[in-house]
């Protein structure tokens, strides 16, 4: 991963890999807030009426099984997730009570997030408040993280961009595996 930002891939194909990912992932972050709001709306009665139903509307209330196979999925995804970012952020070169804060953040609210349906469907509709909290605390933490990635991504001196006094990059040395000694 420090390769990928900071070392010789930092430039070219690994610069154009993270740009790719930062524009999927931006992606992704759109269509998780039009997907939240067609299934569950953004307050607490529609996160109520999805997951406990509601028979004037002929909705029923989600099934032992949906929860389980959402859940299976959605715990190797939150995983997948948590890794790429906290990696990202670990080796960003953020200040580390930044990075810190936003993977905490981050593991917090995907926990949170996950556990949330269950506890609405069979403990208390109150639990909506808590599924409403952690989609919006996940949105803010992995879009905060996201734009202090872009933004050591972007700017002159960033990851895999060393600057001269000028302001102009500097290409990065290269390591010869063989001979263990750094190149120009």
């Amino acid at each position: 991963m420090t390769v990928l930002t900071r070392g010789p891939m930092g430039r070219g194909l690994g610069r154009a890999v993270l740009g790719g990912f930062y524009a999927y992932f931006l992606a992704h972050w759109l269509t998780s807030l039009l997907m939240f709001r067609q299934k569950l709306g953004f307050g607490f009665e529609g996160v109520v009426r999805y997951y406990r139903g509601d028979p004037e509307r002929f909705l029923n209330p989600r099934s032992f099984t949906g929860l389980l196979e959402v859940t299976h999925f959605h715990l190797f995804a939150f995983g997948m997730f948590f890794v790429v970012f906290g990696h990202l952020a670990v080796f960003s070169g953020l200040p580390r009570r930044l990075q810190g804060l936003l993977v905490g953040a981050l593991g917090l609210f995907l926990t949170g997030d996950l556990a949330a349906g269950w506890l609405v469907r069979y403990v208390a509709p109150g639990f909506a408040w808590l599924k409403l909290a952690c989609f919006w605390g996940l949105q803010a933490a992995s879009l905060a993280l996201v734009g202090a990635l872009l933004w050591r991504w972007c700017r002159p001196g960033g990851p895999g961009q060393r600057a001269s006094a000028a302001g102009r990059p500097i290409p990065p040395r290269s390591y010869d595996f063989s001979t263990s000694r750094i190149l120009r």
